[in-house]
């Protein structure tokens, strides 16, 4: 990982432009808080975004559950279904799913942002190459309640 400590070269420009505000967003604070986010600051990326709600675990041993609030249509159309409403457990990342809860736990547990480049046969046997950068969001700046996820897909 590189740019910023998050990125690689390889990201692309809308990854890139997300992080750069989600930075913006924290100011002096560690995590920016939902209420900070404004759509209308970013219109050309909300077809990439995702905001899911993180439910933390009760106890260590268990993942925090992730449910997706809102899906950008360019998420949806790769996807070819709906996921808003939906567990991430739910969603189709083929043999990828493990990596991307992982993705996901890191991004919880650490409250810093997450990247990689998940490639992954879906079900349907469709080939889905996708760039993923999760950054963490915190009511209370310090336990991650949501995740700003962007995606790009190759």
């Amino acid at each position: 990982m590189e740019v910023a400590g998050v990125l690689d070269v390889s990201a692309n420009d809308a990854l890139k432009q997300t992080l750069n505000y989600w930075q913006s967003l924290c100011g002096q604070r560690r995590l920016p808080a939902r209420k900070d986010f404004d759509p209308a600051d970013i219109p050309r990326l909300l077809p990439k975004l995702m905001l899911a709600d993180v439910t933390q675990p009760k106890t260590e041993a268990q993942a925090p559950q992730i449910r997706f609030r809102l899906v950008g249509t360019e998420v949806v159309g790769r996807f070819g279904y709906e996921i808003t409403g939906h567990h991430l457990s739910e969603v189709d990342y083929g043999t990828r799913s493990d990596d991307v809860a992982d993705l996901y736990r890191r991004a919880v547990d650490s409250a810093e942002p997450q990247f990689e480049q998940i490639d992954f046969l879906q079900n349907k046997g469709r080939l889905v190459k996708m760039q993923h950068l999760l950054l963490p969001l915190s009511d209370d700046g310090a336990k991650v309640n949501m995740i700003l996820a962007v995606l790009h897909c190759q």
